[in-house]
């Protein structure tokens, strides 16, 4: 099993060095490990929303591995879906993305023992 589908939640007052918060940061830059996990962010960059469908193509890969990827991107908190129907739309989760980067970017910090100004990621991700 893979460990991004035992992903546990990153509970509101966890720090850096907590299991959790480790666990969470591992399982988010693991989702992003993968080149068609890099392109299916890159294409949902630049839009609000797409049709799964249209990433598969888009991708050149079965429906059935693209919904493999877009599971593994979900629960790594990169991307999030909505159904319509019978078509699927995807869109990524800026929030949660900028909120792993003000994680990842506090890690750092703490490790490197100098200020850094962990809301700049968070900032240029939302916009």
């Amino acid at each position: 099993m893979s460990p991004v589908s035992r992903r546990t939640q990153l509970l509101p007052d966890a720090g850096i060095g907590t299991p959790t918060a480790t666990m969470d940061l591992s399982l988010h830059f693991e989702g992003l490990a993968n080149p068609t996990r890099l392109k299916i962010v890159e294409r949902l960059a630049g839009a609000v929303e797409i049709r799964v469908s249209e990433l598969a193509e888009f991708c050149k890969v079965s429906q059935p591995r693209m919904s493999w990827h877009l599971r593994i991107l979900r629960r790594a908190g990169v991307i999030r879906t909505r159904r319509d129907g019978r078509e699927v739309f995807c869109r990524l989760d800026r929030d949660g993305i900028a909120a792993h980067l003000r994680s990842f970017a506090r890690l750092v910090a703490n490790s490197a023992g100098e200020p850094v100004d962990i809301q700049q990621p968070a900032r240029e991700v939302v916009q």
